[in-house]
């Protein structure tokens, strides 16, 4: 059973991975607004509190948003985790 719910989770941590990529690509490139903004409905809940650290932080900028950034080291990190832990 924990074994499924380890498995399951690295795949949770994939697919947001690929959620936030695809977030990038939209910052990138002119894309259809609806899928843009379906992709900030996904990841706000992760970039908020990242922002906030941010503001309060020396790490405040206007000129660039470094919470996405931050968000995919720590998918990646627990990603990471639960494939060790799935091995």
């Amino acid at each position: 059973m924990s074994n499924l719910i380890v498995n399951a989770l690295y795949v949770f941590f994939i697919v947001l991975e690929v959620v936030l990529f695809a977030y990038f690509l939209t910052s990138w490139f002119p894309i259809n607004m609806k899928i843009k903004e379906f992709l900030i409905t996904l990841l706000e809940p992760l970039l908020a509190p990242i922002r906030f650290l941010l503001k309060h932080s020396i790490f405040n900028t206007k000129v660039v948003d470094l919470a996405p950034m931050i968000t995919l080291v720590v998918i990646l990190f627990f990603q990471t985790i639960f494939y060790h832990l799935k091995g």
